[in-house]
């Protein structure tokens, strides 16, 4: 850090910087979701199917720096609104890729660039001294932050989110 930068300048520019970040993904999301009925992270998994074809889930999900099961539930839910199809391997069952139909092609054609997306590209460009600083700022503030052991998702995904009290409360019956 630079010697006469104020640490509460600092501060306060660290903070109003993530706020940016964090309001034009959920931004994003929304503008999404309202136009395409799609969520953010379902329109950045078509975007990346167009992208790279037919593939195998677990590519999919290194393509988008995601655990597999949450790539296996973004696609379950593409294929209920009959935007991608699940292709067994006719010699080995167990290689499923999976691939667009027309539908989720004509969304892909439609939409905007997802915004995750467009946060990994923008990282791939950069050299490796400022991916490194960065890294460790952001693994800094996940320390700082206690955050270390936090199953986490997609940037707003509202799929997968389920607030802790509708998981504790239990479903009501219905009076007759």
């Amino acid at each position: 850090m630079c010697s006469n930068l104020n640490p509460d300048t600092a501060i306060s520019e660290i903070m109003q910087s993530l706020r940016r970040i964090v309001k034009a993904i959920e931004d994003y999301s929304h503008e999404v979701s309202g136009r395409f009925g799609v969520t953010g992270p379902q329109l950045w998994a078509l975007k990346t199917i167009s992208h790279e074809g037919s593939l195998p889930l677990g590519e999919l999900s290194k393509k988008m720096y995601l655990d597999p099961s949450t790539i296996s539930g973004v696609i379950d839910r593409l294929e209920n609104k009959g935007y991608v199809i699940r292709d067994r391997n006719q010699e080995d069952r167990r290689v499923v890729k999976v691939r667009l139909t027309p539908a989720g092609e004509s969304l892909v054609e439609n939409a905007p660039n997802p915004a995750q997306g467009k946060m990994i590209h923008g990282l791939r460009k950069l050299s490796e001294d400022e991916l490194s600083t960065i890294y460790h700022s952001v693994e800094k503030l996940v320390e700082i932050m206690e955050a270390r052991s936090l199953k986490v998702t997609f940037f707003f995904d509202q799929e997968n989110t389920i607030s802790e009290k509708d998981k504790m409360e239990p479903k009501k019956k219905r009076s007759s």
